[in-house]
């Protein structure tokens, strides 16, 4: 399989990041690019390893989620070989304004 990172998957985890490091310090802003870089790297070999997203299903495609933290989750959806992961989504987020991003 092979991962492709959509630009607002970049660029949301690359937010998240800074808002860690501003409240949180460098080092823990490190650490979460470590555990997305990893979890991410799992969907390689495990691309279902993400549950279905409740809050997408019943669109045209399958959406999936895989857990980042408490408090994150990377969107993603397989098309064939490919894995595309899509945004990080906070989860204290209204789930709506997820499904107007994808719906």
């Amino acid at each position: 399989m092979r991962l492709i990172w959509a630009d607002e998957a970049i660029e949301s985890v690359d937010n998240t990041a800074d808002y860690i490091e501003e409240y949180f310090g460098v080092e823990r802003s490190i650490q979460f690019y470590d555990e997305v870089q990893s979890r991410a790297d799992e969907l390689e070999t495990y691309p279902k390893l993400g549950p279905i997203d409740e809050d997408l299903a019943g669109g045209k495609y399958e959406y999936r989620s895989l857990g980042i933290g408490e408090l994150s989750r990377l969107i993603y959806r397989i098309d064939g070989e490919t894995i595309r992961i899509l945004y990080l989504w906070n989860t204290r987020r209204d789930p709506l304004r997820l499904v107007k991003l994808f719906v």
